[in-house]
């Protein structure tokens, strides 16, 4: 990292419309905190420099195979900052049909812009009383499955430890 004298400074950032992809985002951050990394977790829309951070991984929940507008509007505004420093990116659904899942068409794009460490589909939670009217339309239109918490908190603090792991190994294209 940039000085191995103090922790890295990672930034946790993810878009949600129902609050379960910010707990994804809250359990990601606590598990780099368990591992001394300085985490901050801040919506999106709110971030308004990466100057203080060596690394950041940002998260969306998809509806209808799209992350929501702050992710996308984070990432085509810290574009340039993004490419120096390392990322990873995480999604926060669909649940149903895990044979329906794919990679977000942004996340397809970030990817093409800069070198992501990795991109992490989690599977989503699903409350049908805390949806709106058109998201229960649209929800009874694609045929969408039951509601419940399908994710997998192992596979979450997983994953973050990995990427603690990456942030405290050297790199080799990057002097000792």
């Amino acid at each position: 990292m940039n000085n191995p004298e103090r922790p890295p400074r990672v930034l946790v950032s993810a878009a949600s419309r129902h609050e379960s992809t910010t707990e994804i985002a809250r359990v990601i951050g606590d598990r780099l905190a368990d591992h001394d990394m300085a985490v901050d977790i801040i919506p999106p829309a709110l971030v308004d420099s990466l100057d203080d951070y060596d690394a950041v991984i940002l998260g969306s929940a998809v509806y209808a195979g799209r992350w929501l507008a702050p992710a996308r509007d984070f990432a085509i505004r810290f574009a340039g900052a993004l490419a120096v420093r390392p990322v990873w990116l995480f999604s926060s659904g669909p649940v149903g049909n895990p044979a329906a899942r794919k990679d977000p068409p942004e996340v397809t794009e970030i990817r093409q812009a800069i070198a992501v460490r990795s991109h992490q589909m989690f599977d989503g939670k699903l409350d049908p009383q805390a949806l709106s009217l058109a998201e229960r339309i649209s929800r009874v239109a694609s045929r969408d499955g039951a509601g419940g918490d399908f994710r997998d908190w192992t596979a979450v603090a997983g994953w973050a430890d990995g990427i603690a792991a990456s942030l405290r190994s050297p790199r080799v294209d990057q002097p000792g």
